[in-house]
């Protein structure tokens, strides 16, 4: 199988780097006159996939929308990536996983390993227990060609205290998450590699913290519902062209909730997603 980095480079090359996010909370699903159950959910996504023609880059479902519904839930999202890796969609599961040891290396079989009913191609995680807790997971990934997608500065206003401490060496803590992943990325080669990182499209410091991942896939939430464009994040991350997802969820509903609706957002959004290229 191709690495990570590789089947994304090429999905952004045929579709735009627009990264789609499936958030189905009990709010969007009754705006598109769905249920607020495990079936609505998986409805919800299917309709945004058919919509696409599945001819996007990135699938991004947030994974608490489905787990809220327990074990019916997780068969939702199970349904889906299987849905969207069967059509070559890249499966981005932004659950936010990150722990030490041998629960991270679990959690990371639960993604990555050839028996899990939950294969993704990637998968978004925090790091507060430190970077190097991350490993083990980072070594699953690396192994099954999958993606991780490190928080590193988000786009909400109440992570930039601790985003932007200082240590004792003088970098932030982004500075040092930036470090340490690109000293992981190099380990395996040249160019872009899979460990990407989360950087807010609504962040003031976002063109210095993405300068300082050469090598790294930069996810940008923020854009539509925050309050950002994709044009900010052109302004806020010029060095990232080619490798900045601009990420939407609420916004694909923009035009209204029915295929047709979505399908003409989508593109739209897609059009304006190229200029990042």
């Amino acid at each position: 199988m191709p690495t990570f980095a590789a089947r994304l480079r090429q999905k952004i090359a045929e579709h735009s780097p627009l990264c789609v996010g499936i958030d189905p909370s009990a709010a969007l699903l009754k705006s598109c006159n769905l249920p607020n159950t495990p079936e609505g959910a998986f409805e919800f996504s299917k309709r945004v996939l058919e919509a696409a023609d599945f001819r996007i880059s990135l699938l991004k479902p947030q994974s608490a929308f489905f787990e809220r519904f327990g074990s019916a839930g997780l068969k939702a999202v199970e349904e889906l990536t299987t849905l969207a890796r069967s059509r070559e969609v890249l499966v981005l599961l932004d659950g936010k996983r990150g722990d030490i040891d041998t629960t991270g290396a679990a959690y990371a079989e639960g993604y990555f390993s050839s028996t899990t009913t939950l294969r993704v191609d990637a998968v978004t995680t925090h790091v507060y227990l430190g970077l190097a807790a991350l490993d083990p997971f980072l070594d699953i990934a690396v192994r099954a060609e999958g993606g991780v997608f490190v928080v590193v500065r988000s786009s909400n206003p109440e992570g930039r205290e601790l985003q932007t401490a200082r240590l004792a060496n003088g970098e932030t803590v982004a500075q040092n998450l930036c470090r340490e992943i690109t000293v992981r990325n190099r380990k395996q080669g040249e160019g872009l590699q899979y460990i990407g990182a989360v950087v807010g499209a609504t962040c003031d410091d976002a063109a210095e913290t993405v300068d300082a991942l050469p090598q790294s896939f930069i996810l940008a939430p923020g854009v539509g519902a925050q309050g950002a464009t994709i044009q900010d994040v052109l302004k806020r991350m010029p060095s990232a062209r080619g490798r900045v997802l601009p990420n939407v969820s609420r916004a694909i509903l923009a035009n209204g909730g029915g295929v047709s609706e979505i399908r003409t957002t989508i593109r739209s959004l897609q059009e304006q997603a190229r200029e990042l290229l």
